[in-house]
């Protein structure tokens, strides 16, 4: 009698054995199968146990509904992961959910459907189809569908179809196509398509916002504010345009300063030329000319030409100053004032219709005065 209770033991242990086995199946049937070692869902599982506060190992993602812990894979997932890991997610291949929070490890990449945040490093990149803020660094790329927050860091290029805040980098470009406002440098390009850049932008080529520039802009060859203004400090390898808008602050172009829909302002210095096409004001330096379709106001310096429908303050050019109305002090070989002139010009030739002021030089013009119009060395009227 005593020698059959061992067996009757090892028999009911099988039996509960096999129930809670099958117990476990049970729970993932018709979404997947797995060895589900936890209790009351904390523990380890492996395979696909959809839910799992602990540790999850899988050869292959499916079924994925939560992990808080590690989630571990060795290949990609299936098609439809979805699912949300919050702790440390660590795929050979490439890990994926919905949501990632925390930190994040692919061998290949790291792909979030809807949400990535946290610390995440993919060998070729880092991927969310939604948001992403934290730190992100791709062997290739790093790409947000939406808006991105922290600093991303890529070999080839960094791009966030929304808006961007804090650090940006591409080996090649950083494209931010909703805007970007922190620090921003491209290989290559800086690029905000469809938004504004703000705070320091730097481009091996270009720095281009679409909607302006605020700032510190540096680009190789240019930078454009396509449709906007610019403002801050802006110098280009060959040019500083805004092409809807003012330009204010300080803007260095090698060949030329040029805002074609309005003012620049400031500190303005040219290779060849400065352009305004409202106005140029400030101190404005040019290797050829310096040209306001309205005005130039300010120190105004050109190696061969200014031109202006009105000018103030203090112009000089080695060949001339064509300025219709002018007040202040010019500075050419021919001064042409083909309105009023009020101030002092000195040149080779002088010409104003209506003087009021003094010229100095070897011809001078003065239309409204009635006896001497023409006098060598000095003309005059009060």
């Amino acid at each position: 009698m005593f020698r059959t209770r061992p067996v009757l033991i090892i028999a009911l242990l099988g039996c509960a054995c096999t129930t809670t086995l099958r117990a476990q199946e049970s729970r993932t049937e018709g979404r997947g199968r797995g060895l589900d070692l936890t209790i009351r869902g904390t523990g380890l599982a492996i395979g696909n146990i959809p839910r799992v506060n602990g540790i999850r190992i899988n050869f292959r993602d499916t079924y994925l509904e939560e992990v808080n812990g590690l989630n571990l894979t060795l290949w990609g997932p299936k098609d439809g992961v979805g699912g949300t890991v919050r702790g440390l997610a660590v795929g050979v291949a490439a890990p994926a959910a919905d949501r990632i929070q925390g930190i994040s490890l692919g061998g290949l990449a790291v792909v979030a459907k809807r949400q990535l945040s946290g610390l995440s490093v993919g060998g070729f990149a880092v991927v969310s189809d939604g948001s992403s803020q934290g730190f992100n660094l791709g062997g290739l790329a790093t790409v947000s569908q939406g808006t991105s927050v922290g600093v991303n860091l890529a070999g080839l290029a960094s791009v966030s179809e929304g808006s961007s805040t804090g650090v940006n980098v591409g080996g090649l470009a950083a494209v931010s196509n909703g805007g970007s406002t922190g620090v921003t440098i491209g290989g290559l390009a800086t690029v905000a398509d469809r938004g504004s850049l703000r705070g320091l932008q730097l481009g091996g080529l270009a720095v281009v916002g679409n909607e302006g520039i605020e700032g510190i802009s540096l680009g190789g060859l240019a930078v454009v504010g396509a449709e906007g203004s610019l403002r801050g400090i802006q110098a280009g390898g060959l040019a500083v345009v805004a092409g809807a808008g003012d330009m204010t602050g300080v803007n260095v172009g090698g060949l030329a300063v040029v805002a074609s829909g309005g003012v620049t302002r400031g500190l303005n210095v040219g290779g060849l030329a400065v352009v305004g096409s409202e106005g140029v004001e400030g101190l404005n330096l040019a290797g050829l000319a310096v040209t306001g379709e309205d005005f130039v106001n300010g120190v105004t310096l050109a190696g061969f030409k200014i031109q202006a429908r009105e000018a103030r303050w203090v112009t000089g050019a080695l060949w001339k100053v064509e300025v219709r109305d002018f007040e202040g002090v010019s500075v050419a070989g021919w001064n042409e004032h083909e309105g009023y002139s009020r101030g002092l010009s000195v040149g080779i030739l002088n010409r104003a219709r209506e003087l009021e002021g003094i010229q100095i030089g070897l011809l001078n013009f003065a239309g409204n005065n009635a006896r001497f119009r023409w006098l060598p060395l000095v003309n005059a009227h009060f």
